[in-house]
């Protein structure tokens, strides 16, 4: 299986989910446009307060679920695969609140919910087209892998339990870091199932000046970086990373390096033999390099991360189709004036050029 697509990011997830936002943010023209441009899959992030609220669990509003239904029938209608990926779970974040995040503990409300969520879309999506997936959770980071794999062994059974039709997608742990891939569990009586990862190395290439990461607020590494190239302070960066965000220092470990192809190549290699280890399939379900980056470093860190993914056979959804500060095209004020938009539709030629090209 070879699949290449965008993530619907902000749309569904990471949102206002306001009546305006939901019903003009993304259309049936955007499943068209994917369609048009070659790809075949779309990765729609979900936030479960679209259809579920804290003070009313396990109750599913049909008003919010309505949007999912409607993208649901678009992918179908346009040859498209459909990974339905639950981006926020209750007691799950992956942002910085993720202090708070409770839903490792066995006997926690929000684990509960968050089993019947997956037994509610299962049956609710059962007897839909072949070309459905579900993705278990976005970016968990439990402090134990093992956590990780509990939980989401949970999750699985609750889809299986109503639907075995359909693929499930099971990302790493640690935000999908390619680095604790080695340690998911494999479910070798499963055949629908495929692994995922995210990729945003080197981070503080990807993330330059990314306002929201703890590097940029925090004031440890606010510089504009050139790829290919060797980002500096690199070393006193991590030591300041740990003290202030310990649990974020993965992304910084061994980066004082110069970077190119081979670099990352040899941290795919990571996803690479976990699939050839166990022979299945394997998805990277987010990378990108942030719209504050200069038109040519966007423009090669991408083409070289495509070129990888093609050479290996490795699936892949771009973050992010639409806005979410890795465009392939971008309507926001924050950049109007981003060279990485200089035309009228404000769409990033290159990038989408580059993901145009591991299309087989």
């Amino acid at each position: 299986m070879y699949l290449q697509g965008v993530n619907f990011g902000g749309f569904l997830s990471q949102a206002d989910l306001n009546e305006e936002h939901l019903k003009t943010f993304i259309t049936e023209k955007d499943f068209k446009t994917v369609k048009a441009w070659g790809f075949n899959i779309v990765r729609l992030p979900v936030d479960y307060m679209l259809f579920e609220r804290d003070d009313k669990p396990y109750v599913y509003d049909e008003a919010g679920l309505k949007y999912l239904d409607n993208c649901v029938g678009w992918a179908e209608k346009n040859g498209l695969w459909l990974m339905i990926d639950l981006h926020k779970s209750p007691g799950h974040t992956f942002a910085k609140e993720r202090d708070a995040n409770d839903i490792w503990d066995k006997k926690a409300p929000s684990r509960k919910r968050f089993v019947k969520i997956w037994e509610f879309l299962a049956q609710r999506y059962a007897k839909r087209g072949n070309k459905i997936m579900y993705e278990l959770l976005n970016e968990p980071v439990a402090e134990k892998d093992a956590l990780w794999n509990s939980l989401a062994a949970e999750g699985l059974k609750a889809i299986r339990k109503y639907d075995k039709k359909h693929w499930v997608v099971i990302e790493s742990n640690r935000w999908g870091n390619v680095h604790t891939m080695e340690h998911l569990k494999v479910y070798k009586n499963d055949k629908k199932i495929i692994y995922s990862f995210h990729f945003y190395e080197p981070i503080v290439v990807t993330h330059q000046m990314a306002e929201w990461t703890g590097f940029v607020r925090n004031d440890i590494y606010k510089k504009l970086v050139e790829y290919p190239g060797q980002p500096g302070g690199m070393d006193e960066a991590e030591k300041a990373v740990k003290k202030t965000e310990n649990d974020f220092a993965i992304f910084f470990k061994n980066m004082n390096k110069y970077w190119d192809k081979k670099g990352l190549e040899n941290l795919v290699k990571m996803a690479l033999d976990f699939k050839k280890k166990y022979k299945v399939p394997v998805l990277c379900g987010e990378f990108g390099c942030v719209a504050h980056a200069s038109v040519k470093t966007r423009s090669n860190w991408t083409q070289d991360f495509i070129d990888i993914m093609k050479k290996n056979k490795i699936s892949y959804t771009y973050w992010n189709y639409k806005n979410m500060d890795f465009g392939i095209w971008d309507y926001s004020d924050k950049y109007a004036k981003s060279p990485n938009y200089a035309n009228k539709q404000r769409l990033d030629k290159p990038i989408l050029k580059a993901l145009q090209s591991g299309i087989l």
